[in-house]
């Protein structure tokens, strides 16, 4: 008997008398993972992307168990996220009792550790952490939301549930960005910036989330007095995207950075995001009538004027609702008279002159050489 023989004998052996091989079920093999491996960050990003997971769907796709598990998820997020940033200040702030923190207690995850309460006091007070006291309300609604649904069950509408974990998810996004990821590895801000960066697509289609973040954005907006120098970002679609506020790792300044997404954007890379012509190349078009400069960008909607796209200097950050290209030499002009034809000075001149004069006929050279 061959190998192959002995193993279908003995499969045969081994199936239950009377029941055919399609009603046998069958056997899946099974492997566990060799180790679990969540570090302090990477748990709380984690449960943060449980929550776009469950949060992330279409809207008539959202179940009361999406929004049970994305408040219970949320909340772990909320704990880890907020003491991996007290350990990055001092190891023993994660300690419900600091007096008595010891190191041993902290490599063996034996410690009684701090509560979202006093880890937020603790940030204010030592890390010098900005928490508004709306974010702080939102915190103690989803710890109170979270406390029904784990130890007593939740009888609630499921809007304000979710409106709750929206307010909690856009605080938790900010506090990482600014206020966790500074204080990181590189190799943990690398690792932690990859998971952002697959998140923001699920986190986006959150319409509770997105609300409580581009309303969030249009205060800081108008409270910096940037409406004239915000525009949609090409990345995300938002009108977040500020001009001269961000730097980049080297220190050198960049044009722009988006409040939403985060992204940062060179002064190039937009005017390539908002090219002149289906060429996509720069060319007259690009010419601001302010600076002078090949920095214009067309099709832009800008934060202060948001309802049609409009050409924008990336450089002086200055907006021309009224230009449109020169139809002969495609140089920007003003043309708020909405007269027929749009001309620059120059060739509003050379028209004149044609008017005037008539084109002048090409010479034939060669019949005046024969003559």
């Amino acid at each position: 008997m061959t190998p192959d023989d002995e193993l279908q004998d003995n499969t045969l052996a081994d199936r239950p008398t009377g029941m055919s091989a399609q009603m046998r079920p069958r056997r899946k093999s099974r492997s566990a993972p060799a180790q679990l491996d969540f570090p302090l960050v990477r748990n709380g990003l984690d449960y943060l992307a449980s929550v776009v997971d469950h949060l992330g769907k279409n809207e008539s796709m959202v179940t009361e168990q999406d929004v049970k598990y994305a408040v219970l998820h949320l909340h772990a997020a909320v704990e880890v996220l907020l003491k991996a940033r007290l350990l990055s200040e001092h190891w023993s702030l994660v300690f419900s009792e600091p007096h008595q923190a010891t190191r041993k207690a902290l490599d063996e995850a034996t410690l009684s550790s701090v509560s979202i309460d006093h880890a937020v006091t603790r940030l204010q007070n030592i890390a010098l952490v900005r928490i508004s006291d709306k974010e702080k309300l939102a915190l103690k609604h989803l710890k109170e939301d979270r406390n029904q649904l784990q130890h007593f069950g939740m009888t609630a509408p499921a809007p304000v549930i979710e409106t709750r974990a929206g307010e909690v998810l856009d605080f938790l996004i900010h506090f990482v960005d600014h206020e966790l990821l500074p204080h990181l590895s590189d190799r943990e801000k690398i690792e932690a910036r990859l998971v952002l960066r697959r998140l923001r697509g699920g986190l986006a289609s959150i319409k509770v989330f997105v609300r409580k973040r581009t309303n969030r954005i249009r205060g800081e907006v108008t409270t910096a007095g940037a409406e004239n120098r915000t525009i949609g970002c090409p990345e995300c679609g938002y009108t977040a995207l500020v001009l001269g506020e961000a730097a980049g790792p080297d220190g050198e300044p960049v044009s722009a950075t988006c409040r939403f997404c985060t992204t940062l954007w060179e002064q190039k890379e937009l005017l390539y995001c908002f090219p002149a012509d289906d060429r996509g190349e720069l060319s007259e078009l690009n010419t601001c009538p302010q600076c002078r400069e090949w920095t214009l960008g067309w099709g832009v909607r800008v934060f202060s004027n948001p309802d049609k796209g409009v050409p924008f200097c990336f450089a002086c950050s200055v907006a021309f609702p009224s230009f449109v290209p020169c139809d002969r030499c495609s140089r920007p002009i003003d043309h708020a008279d909405d007269s027929d034809q749009a001309l620059c000075g120059r060739c509003w001149d050379n028209a004149v002159e044609e008017d005037r004069y008539g084109l002048e006929e090409p010479m034939d050279y060669d019949d005046e050489e024969q003559g």
